[in-house]
């Protein structure tokens, strides 16, 4: 079967939405590798998502935006970002690397709190999802996908005030302040969304805070950003189908310090220091009030440093560096055993808990191009305090048959740690396994891209080999679910879309994609709650259109299938998951610096599952104002 789906096909990809049929891709500048490279010239298949095309979709958070980008799956157990998980070409939310402005925010207790994310939406410049392993570039977390989120720079000074109110209670609020001149630019973020649920305990109330300063002097930029957020939610049956009384909070700080220093015109040098503290209290079954000790407790903590050199000759462009990185945990249920240390804010409850666990890396890569090819290999030398030394070669080529045309091939290694989750969770519904190996994939792709004559296009067909893939495993012999590496499993897809932007008439951009994935393993004799609940069919389809001046309509529709099953008891026949079929729009007017919206998330009122036992809102309107000043 596999062998059958890898013939080339020559089809249209939508890599971003552009305002204007005159950009030129080569302006357009990415980071699918070490060195940022142009998109049309990038071997890799990359999808931008820029801030105008974020501000036209009728989606309030950066899962929602997520959604819409090709072969990119987002399930929720809570809606409007509250817990999103996001995967890429069928792996899972533990495989998907997250980024702000290329630094590191993933959550090594888990990947159910990566897009934790303090950044509010109106910040973000564009967003770039690479597809495929990218262990060589980013290291471990990168296994089946990367996202970066890009913050605006060099706004004009000003302020934005947005409002919103809608169904279910639903309330939010934002503001973005710009200051800048000369030398300096810099924001000043914060937002507030909160809702009293649309079932029984789907409350949810999410604040948000964010600050970006950049200064800039002769030789380079200095970048000052961080964040908070915080989080109370309603978890109704997340976990578990017979409690429905489930609730979690979480907040994330993030703080980030960089500098890009020009030596010269050939020696450039880029240095990022972050650090990331996660606090997650879950409460499985209402306790808080009666039996605090057997609430959840956990607070992660991650510092990360890393120094880059670029240096350009008459060879191409040489790149390397080194990345020092440090995951610890408390706990009251993850990690080795400590002497009792206090909860802070909690009486009666204490991390008696940790693990912590040091990461080096060490990278090079070299880039040439000649009239027709390019070629961009390396490797990452990986050393883990925990489990030892592994190596991430990589390789990507491109030819350049005419102008506006692509081909490549890239076969890159990737590889991911478990979470702290993963390996040391014991509870009624789970069970966690220390001695789980790290997963490893070998991923290979094909692929063509065309840009030109209003169309921007790409098709790609991907073929990924992992072995001692990592899961979540419910075998009909054991009582809960188990932590497993379910050996080797082979997974092959097909990526297609398209995108065109009209010159004239009240349609302004169509765009088309498609996802179509395939493994060589099926839950036969165990349920898979992560790994093989992939979708198997993923198509979204999407316009623009001016109905008079400044009013304009967007409406999308997305179709997916998942594969897999979900079961309410041992007792009872699994469950599969049935075709989704969701329509979201925003309707906007735009007179001077006021802008109007009216969104209706799930038009059709689709019942439907992301996750076994947690049904999703149905329709869900909501209108609101944005002030530019």
């Amino acid at each position: 079967m596999f062998k059958k789906l890898f013939f080339f096909v020559l089809a249209t990809h939508a890599l971003v939405a552009q305002d204007s049929l005159s950009v030129d891709l080569s302006e357009i500048k990415v980071t699918g590798n070490i060195n940022s490279t142009s998109l049309l010239k990038t071997a890799r298949n990359i999808t931008v998502i820029d801030s105008k095309t974020i501000e036209a979709l009728p989606v309030k958070t950066i899962a929602g935006v997520l959604s819409q980008a090709l072969n990119v799956d987002v399930r929720s157990r809570s809606p409007l970002g509250v817990q999103s998980d996001v995967s890429i070409r069928g792996g899972h939310f533990d495989q998907t690397l997250v980024m702000i402005d290329g630094i590191k925010i993933n959550d090594p207790q888990t990947g159910h709190h990566s897009m934790n994310i303090p950044v509010p939406i109106e910040m973000i410049e564009r967003i770039e999802v690479l597809q495929g392993g990218a262990s060589r570039v980013y290291g471990p977390a990168a296994f089946s996908g990367v996202i970066n989120i890009i913050t605006k720079r060099n706004q004009e000074n000003g302020v934005d005030t947005e409002a919103q109110v809608g169904a279910f209670g639903l309330q939010s609020y934002g503001q973005n302040i710009r200051l800048g001149n000369k030398n300096y630019s810099g924001s000043l973020g914060w937002s507030k969304m909160k809702s009293d649920g649309y079932a029984y305990n789907t409350a949810f109330d999410r604040r948000t805070l964010y600050s970006i300063n950049r200064l800039s002097d002769k030789s380079g930029e200095w970048t000052l950003q961080g964040g908070l957020t915080a989080q109370e939610f309603g978890a109704s049956n997340f976990y578990h189908p017979a409690f429905f009384d489930q609730y979690e909070e979480t907040g994330a700080t993030f703080i980030a310090l960089s500098r890009i220093h020009n030596f010269s015109n050939k020696l450039t040098a880029t240095m990022n220091l972050s650090y990331r503290v996660h606090d997650d209290m879950y409460d499985f079954n209402n306790y808080r009030d009666t039996l605090i000790q057997r609430v959840n407790f956990h607070q992660s903590a991650v510092a990360d440093a890393e120094v880059k050199l670029r240096y350009r000759s008459d060879f191409g462009v040489t790149s390397g560096g080194l990345e020092f990185r440090n995951e610890a945990i408390k706990s009251n249920r993850l990690g080795d055993d400590i002497e009792p240390e206090a909860v802070k804010g909690f009486s009666r409850v204490y991390y008696s808990k940790a693990f912590s666990r040091d990461n080096y890396s060490v990278f090079i890569e070299h880039q040439k191009e000649w009239d027709r090819f390019g070629i961009s290999a390396g490797t990452l030398v990986n050393l883990n305090s925990q489990f030892g030394t592994e190596f991430y070669p990589g390789v990507d080529i491109s030819f350049y048959p005419a102008t506006g045309h692509t081909v490549y091939g890239t076969l890159n290694r990737s590889l991911r740690f478990p979470t702290f989750t993963e390996q040391y969770l014991n509870t009624s519904t789970v069970r966690g396994n220390p001695e789980l190996l790290p997963e490893k994939a070998l991923n290979s792709e094909l692929g063509y891209k065309y840009a030109g004559n209003g169309w921007l296009a790409n098709a790609s067909l991907f073929y990924k080999k992992t072995s001692d893939a990592i899961d979540k495993v419910k075998r009909p012999e054991k009582d809960v679910p188990e932590m497993e590496n379910i050996d080797d499993i082979n997974m092959a897809g097909l990526e297609l879309s398209a995108a065109y932007t009209f010159n004239e008439g009240a349609l302004k951009r169509v765009r088309f994609n498609y996802a179509y994935l395939k493994a060589d393993r099926k839950e036969d004799g165990f349920q898979s709650f992560y790994t093989l609940n992939f979708l198997r069919h993923n198509l979204g389809a999407s316009f623009d259109l001016q109905i008079a001046k400044g009013l304009n309509l967007t409406a999308s529709y997305n179709y997916q299938q998942r594969e897999g099953a979900y079961q309410a008891s041992k007792d009872e026949e699994p469950v599969s998951y049935m075709p989704v079929h969701l329509v979201n729009t925003r309707l906007a007017y735009q007179v001077k610096c006021v802008g109007l919206f009216v969104d209706a998330q799930n038009l059709l009122d689709y019942q439907y599952f992301d996750f076994g036992f947690v049904e999703q809102p149905g329709r869900w309107l909501s209108a609101g104002v944005k002030l530019s000043l």
